[in-house]
């Protein structure tokens, strides 16, 4: 039956326009996702190259609007061997353990111009906890492809990395290692007008 009502739907689309349900394909070559964080007064920065975004966002019907990141954890890098085994080990991301961290925005509020926030819940370490991700948002022609649209998204959050228990042991205080964590968010995606 769910097919039917699928193929029903999809007849009776206009074709040259996408809807609020239409998914955005992310291009795999161009998002970043990276964070940095303050180490004995230094930046340490970092990247999570691996990840998949599932976004369906139309600004002018924002109530049906559905982003759910996930990311793979066990590939954090900060370019640094003994920093990433550290990331990867038991006191912080323990990535044997919790592969995956997550982002699912249960809402998205416009806030003025190309200004929105994605209200949601933030899992690391199987931890989930509220949190609210600001981002920019571009729509235009796709140059590349005709009769799609272009999306940029550029996002940040800046999170406290021991309310998901990142930092265990003699990590848990924040002498060393500040609590908050910026993280960065870089998209380009597109599809059918």
């Amino acid at each position: 039956m769910r097919v039917w009502l699928l193929l029903a739907a999809l007849l009776m689309a206009r074709p040259a326009l996408a809807g609020p349900q239409d998914p955005w394909t992310v291009d795999s070559r161009s998002p970043s996702l990276t964070f940095s964080v303050t180490q004995i007064g230094s930046i340490v920065s970092g990247r999570f190259p691996t990840w998949t975004g599932e976004i369906m966002l139309d600004p002018s019907a924002l109530a049906s609007a559905r982003i759910a990141i996930k990311i793979d954890t066990r590939t954090v890098t900060a370019n640094n061997a003994d920093v990433d085994s550290l990331l990867k080990g038991p006191n912080f991301l323990s990535v044997q353990k919790f592969p995956e961290a997550r982002f699912v925005a249960t809402s998205i509020v416009a806030k003025g111009g190309d200004r929105y926030e994605a209200q949601g819940k933030l899992t690391i370490r199987d931890v989930t906890r509220d949190a609210v991700l600001p981002f920019t948002l571009a729509i235009a022609d796709d140059p590349s492809k005709p009769g799609a649209l272009r999306a940029t998204a550029k996002g940040r959050i800046i999170l406290k990395r021991l309310d998901y228990g990142v930092g265990q042991n003699e990590w848990a205080g924040t002498g060393q290692i500040a609590n908050e964590v910026t993280v960065d968010l870089n998209i380009t995606a597109s599809r059918p007008r």
